[in-house]
């Protein structure tokens, strides 16, 4: 009888044990689960600060705006053209 309340109380000690682990485990992953949603939330923050594609102007436009600050540019059409196509390179590789 006494080797069995001895087990019984080691089991007991046992199962404290993983039922504290157990807590903490679960509170380590609240942790990390609201970590992620920061990550998350500061991804698609950094997202919506960064220029895309579709807002960059016309070369066309970016042409006239050049001559029209500097008015002996040597740039041209095709020059904006490439300036703009690296830019979204830039951007996709973000």
């Amino acid at each position: 009888m006494k080797a069995a309340n001895k087990q019984l109380a080691e089991w007991d000690a046992e199962l404290n044990q993983l039922h504290e682990r157990n807590g903490d485990l679960g509170l380590k992953v609240q942790m990390l689960e609201q970590e992620l949603k920061e990550a998350r939330r500061d991804r698609e923050a950094n997202k919506n600060l960064a220029p895309t594609v579709a807002e960059f102007p016309e070369p066309a436009d970016l042409l006239n705006q050049l001559k029209a600050r500097r008015k002996k540019s040597r740039a041209d059409l095709a020059d904006m053209e490439a300036l703009l196509e690296i830019l979204s390179y830039l951007k996709e590789s973000d």
